[in-house]
């Protein structure tokens, strides 16, 4: 039986929503073991992702991001920037990469409004 969902619960949450799974064109896998995943995330300008969640914690490192970038529920709401990469985006000054810790994410989804591709590296801890 299927547990219901509950947003601050990861282990309730859909398989089939994974970011790997249910947003593969932005999400590529280039390491996985039992500890950890790391994966390429790539969103270019204008382009939403599909509805997805990140189960585990992470470090998200970004070489390439400019805003505005917007979180949207799965229901289409947007969000106010209140996720701790938008947090940290409004203060970088765009030098360097931008590293950001990350607690998992229920499901939803990221609209890159800008007129540049997002890229990062996102490695994912599971188990935490």
């Amino acid at each position: 039986m299927t547990q219901p969902f509950d947003p601050t619960d990861p282990a309730s949450w859909d398989d089939e929503l994974d970011a790997v799974v249910a947003a593969p064109n932005q999400h590529r896998v280039l390491f996985e073991n039992d500890r950890l995943r790391v994966l390429e995330v790539v969103l270019e300008p204008g382009d939403e992702e599909p509805v997805h969640h990140h189960r585990w914690p992470s470090v998200f490192v970004f070489d390439r991001l400019k805003p505005p970038v917007v979180d949207i529920t799965p229901s289409g709401q947007r969000l106010p920037p209140h996720r701790n990469v938008m947090q940290a985006l409004e203060s970088w000054d765009g030098r360097g990469c931008l590293v950001v810790r990350m607690a998992p994410q229920p499901p939803g989804r990221v609209l890159n409004e800008s007129d540049a591709a997002l890229h990062g590296i996102r490695i994912e801890m599971k188990g935490m």
